[in-house]
């Protein structure tokens, strides 16, 4: 079952690769390298920010 999926990510990424007339190499590294991590940070910041949205409704109520 791993490989079935690890096979069709790398068939899409070569399909992507064909259509966007960039290499495999390339988009590979845009999504694990730049995109990724890109996408944690956002994560991270949004839970800050709920985090601290939280903390001021907690305050206003006295929980």
């Amino acid at each position: 079952m791993v490989d079935y999926i690890f096979y069709l990510c790398v068939d899409i990424l070569i399909w992507l690769a064909k259509i966007t007339g960039i290499s495999y190499e390339f988009i590979n590294i845009l999504i694990f390298v730049i995109g990724y991590p890109l996408f944690v940070i956002f994560l991270i910041t949004i839970i800050h920010w709920q985090y601290k949205k939280i903390k001021k409704l907690n305050k206003k109520f006295n929980i």
